[in-house]
């Protein structure tokens, strides 16, 4: 918000005239004062009522939020300033689709079961422009029918359809988003056609094209990776650091393709330790505004879903040069860390190096090794005596980390197995081994060296930060922990421990395994900001992403900007305004990334499941609305069970206490209850798992 733009949103406590405004405002134009009011319209901040007076909205009882559709006649906002949400009933939606920021006015009158109800007044700012479904013929006209029943049809005049057929699925711009009130249906116009219906392939293709993500690289960012070298060249190898000798090496999962990281350990006289932690130099060979480097910084991650990866950069770079494959040179920057046994950092060296990595480890290898298999022992003899260092260490930085105060969700993470033909195949926990945990360590100190580092010298960055969690949500966890037993302090959110004790508590208890995700939720997300304020969840007071600077675009700034730093260049304003730009961009392409990762997900559980439609299961509820309960299976796989299945009883819905509670027998379902229930419904297109009770 600009500072008149502040100065006029205070001023409005009390709603006044324009004219009146531009009194009060006399250091400030009438074209300036328009132009600031205008602005705060837009954004909801204000509301002018039929007298043309101007107010904040609060004072005329309005509010932005985010519009929640529900695939039936009514919905839900979710306020921006917090709370419960407001139910908005059949025909007050006034036009908003699913995700749209909306201004809304609640009703003075709680409705029906005591809750807020609300109208949209207007729609701020719409959530897409692309929506995906089937192009569907109606008489004459052709219509997309959406893969989600949250948005609704649209239709597609004859003369946009481009190539697509009837049957086919498509991405439609939206043209013209329709108007209720005279009738209007919304418009569009296909520009892409994603592939046949029913597919999975067509379903994910869909996904990435929602969420702004392409598999293609465009011609010159592919001549550019074509036209890198693909060993070191001599002259810059003998500029650096030299490590090939030292042993290194990469600890990976099975199945990974490229390696961005390195480790190693050495013994020093004063009976400290030297970890080492080598990252490809990806920046040597992405120079800031070539084409490669625009690629990158408009897709800003990689993108991972079962079977496939959408990489930040060519394969060219993130399989071949880049990656720290075992036995060739690589360029690499070292993190050069002197510790003691008991894991205190006592000094830190930055350099730009040369390695070799003697030995491509994977965390199976790893743990195997560490839990004293005697011929993994026997085959990896030169670095079974370092990984046992290594992993001691490991254990005591991990000890140092939660004695801070550091969160440890440790919620298992479904690994979504594929046969040859790409579809799911099986549902697995991904392990998360002492190798694992010791890799985890090592990354998080580097990051946290890194960090400290830049913003003890005022030099500009992008950090990653994590902001202390709201607490209205962190107020809503605190009464449902209650139900369980715990009790958390929601006013004192810097008590981390309170948290962890929850954490820890519900561990091995089936209903209450829920809790840490319910936890995770209620925290702030974490995001990429040019400003070191900190990480929550880490308990750190510094901290960026440095050590993957193949798959994420904020580790290679911060490669970038730690080399200025070292090697004695000089900053200028264009690099910390570059770093503010880079860590918005990067924060908003993570954003789509998880969202599609997720919803691919989604896909492959629901393909999975179908194969056991009709079946009974043992489920928990994980949670609860007015619409249904979600319930989760032990293999991670969650779905609902519509209000209207729940036979017996009509139910009502607490939202104070996350209660569908029965109006006659006063039967309970809550966040933790077990239930049997049965597959009836599972679909890869939409990803919708439904159940019924048994």
């Amino acid at each position: 918000m600009e500072e008149l733009d502040r100065q006029i949103y205070a001023l409005l406590s009390n709603p006044m005239r324009g004219d009146e405004v531009c009194k009060r405002m006399p250091g400030a134009s009438r074209r300036a004062v328009a132009q600031a009011l205008q602005r705060l319209l837009d954004d909801g901040k204000i509301v002018r009522n039929k007298k043309n007076k101007y107010g904040q909205a609060g004072h005329f009882g309005c509010l932005a939020g985010s519009f929640q559709a529900t695939g039936r006649s009514f919905a839900f906002v979710t306020p921006e300033e917090g709370g419960a949400d407001i139910f908005i009933a059949p025909g007050a939606s006034g036009g908003a689709w699913q995700g749209d920021r909306v201004l809304i006015r609640v009703s003075d009158a709680p409705g029906r079961a005591g809750r807020r109800e609300g109208e949209v007044l207007k729609v701020l700012s719409r959530s897409r422009r692309d929506v995906t479904g089937v192009l569907e013929k109606q008489g004459r006209a052709f219509v997309l029918r959406p893969d989600s029943d949250k948005f609704p049809p649209i239709v597609v005049a004859r003369g946009q359809i481009d190539s697509a057929q009837t049957g086919d699925k498509v991405a439609v711009r939206v043209t013209f988003y329709g108007d209720p009130k005279r009738q209007l249906r919304p418009q569009g116009a296909v520009t892409a056609v994603l592939g046949t219906q029913g597919t999975m392939e067509a379903s994910v293709a869909a996904v990435l094209h929602e969420n702004g993500i392409y598999e293609a690289f465009p011609a010159d960012v592919l001549q550019q990776a074509e036209n890198t070298p693909t060993c070191v060249e001599l002259g810059e190898a003998a500029s650096r650091l030299d490590l090939r000798d030292e042993l290194i090496f990469t600890i990976d999962g099975d199945d990974a393709k490229d390696f961005d990281d390195a480790v190693s350990l050495e013994l020093l006289e004063n009976g400290r330790m030297r970890l080492g932690v080598h990252i490809a130099d990806v920046s040597h060979y992405v120079t800031m505004a070539s084409p490669l480097d625009a690629e990158a910084y408009r897709r800003g991650t990689s993108v991972y879903y079962p079977g496939h990866v959408v990489p930040m950069l060519p394969f060219a770079l993130s399989n071949g040069i880049c990656s720290l494959n075992p036995d060739v040179e690589r360029l690499a920057f070292s993190a050069l860390i002197e510790v003691d046994k008991d894991g205190r950092r006592h000094g830190v060296k930055f350099a730009k190096s040369v390695i070799r990595s003697k030995a491509r480890m994977t965390y199976k290898k790893v743990n195997a090794i560490l839990a004293g298999d005697p011929a993994l022992r026997q085959q990896y003899a030169p670095l079974a005596e370092t990984l046992g260092r290594m992993d001691a260490l490991a254990k005591a930085l991990r000890s140092r980390r939660l004695e801070r105060g550091a969160l440890d969700l440790d919620i298992p993470e479904p690994e979504i197995l594929v046969d040859g033909g790409g579809h799911a195949c099986g549902v697995e926990a991904r392990p998360r081994g002492d190798a694992e945990k010791l890799i985890e360590e090592f990354m998080l100190l580097a990051n946290e060296s890194v960090a400290e580092y830049m913003e003890k010298r005022g030099y500009p960055t992008v950090y990653r930060v994590h902001e202390n969690p709201d607490p209205d949500k962190l107020g809503a966890f605190a009464a449902l922990a209650r139900q369980f037993g715990y009790r958390v302090d929601a006013s004192k959110p810097e008590d981390t421990r309170q948290l962890q004790a929850v954490i820890d508590g519900a561990k091995g208890k089936p209903d209450q395994r829920v809790l840490p995700t319910l936890l995770l939720r209620s925290l702030a997300r974490a995001r990429y900001s040019d400003e070191c304020i900190g990480h929550y969840g880490l308990k750190a007071k510094y901290y960026l992403h440095f050590t993957s600077p193949i798959r994420r675009y904020p580790d290679l700034v911060a490669h970038r900007m730690l080399y200025k730093a070292v090697s004695g260049q000089e900053f200028a304003k264009a690099d910390a305004m570059f770093c503010g730009e880079a860590a918005a961009q990067a924060t908003s392409r993570e954003m789509a990334a998880d969202t599609a990762e997720r919803d691919i997900d989604k896909l492959y559980l629901a393909d999975y499941m179908s194969q056991f439609i009709g079946q009974a299961f043992d489920a928990t509820v994980s949670g609860v609305t007015s619409f249904g309960l979600f319930v989760a299976l032990p293999n991670t796989a969650e779905g609902l069970v519509r209000i209207e299945a729940l036979e017996g009883d009509a139910y009502e819905f607490d939202p104070d206490h996350l209660l569908l509670i029965g109006v006659r027998t006063g039967k309970r379902y809550g966040i933790g209850s077990p239930m049997r229930v049965q597959l009836v419904a599972a679909s890869n297109v939409t990803g919708q798992i439904d159940f019924t009770p048994v």
